[in-house]
């Protein structure tokens, strides 16, 4: 297919792990040109078709980096410093709606408040699902949400195990070790998700939500004598620096 002919879609976040992993299962499909956004596209220039600068706390670059866009992946990181899931979340769909999108993802969570009746408040989940509703209610011809799970990339990271007073390496986690309550699942396969509802908006695109869950685990525990994590840990973690180097 000639790239003139190839539907434009627009992915926010497109250096981060849900993003980047939006790009790399557009561009592998072969049916999309895709445009990532991102506040330094000059230190990007490399990262997909198009780079253009977007910055979801300026509303006014939003509108102009989606013009043309058939389609847009957006996804908002809770972590990042003054950041206002919301506000930044609606003003990506206003601007996606006035730029003549067509196909708008959204990258949501449960509402972890209304769920439990108000008993716990969990913000980087309710947060991004209070925009749900924005979505919706937008009009776009077609509109998709999807759900990431915890990241076996985590585990790699930032949420390495730690050693704990016994000197067992792993987590000090408020959950029953019996129960089967952690979705884990690896982060670039929500890429191959997306791309999928972009390219069958007739069965993915009237409000669907897509989870991804690799497995459901009950609580990381160590167990015995050995002092090491786990082994599933050990074999996703290893795997995934393998792949990182």
């Amino acid at each position: 297919m000639s790239s003139n002919n190839k539907k434009l879609i627009a992915v926010i976040g497109a250096t981060g792990q849900q993003g980047g992993a939006v790009v790399r299962a557009l561009q592998a499909s072969g049916q999309f040109k895709v445009r990532a956004l991102s506040r330094n596209p000059v230190k990007h220039r490399d990262l997909a078709d198009e780079v253009v600068e977007a910055d979801l706390n300026r509303p006014d670059t939003l509108q102009p980096a989606f013009a043309g866009a058939h389609g847009v992946f957006l996804v908002t990181s809770f972590w990042l410093e003054g950041t206002d899931e919301f506000t930044q979340g609606t003003a990506a769909v206003r601007a996606a709606k006035a730029a003549g999108v067509k196909h708008f993802i959204w990258s949501t969570l449960p509402d972890v408040k209304a769920i439990s009746g108000g008993k716990f408040d969990v913000p980087h989940f309710t947060g991004k699902a209070k925009v749900d509703r924005v979505v919706t209610e937008a009009g776009f011809a077609n509109h998709t949400f999807v759900i990431a799970p915890f990241f076996y990339q985590n585990l790699a990271g930032a949420m390495a195990p730690q050693q704990q007073a016994d000197g067992f390496m792993g987590w000090a986690l408020p959950l029953d070790p019996s129960v089967r309550c952690i979705h884990m699942g690896d982060i670039r396969e929500l890429g191959t998700i997306v791309a999928g509802a972009f390219a069958h908006p007739d069965q993915a695109g009237h409000g669907e939500y897509l989870p991804l869950v690799g497995e459901l685990r009950r609580s990381p525990r160590c167990s015995g004598t050995s002092k090491r994590i786990p082994t599933w840990v050990r074999s996703h973690a290893t795997e995934l620096r393998s792949q990182t180097k």
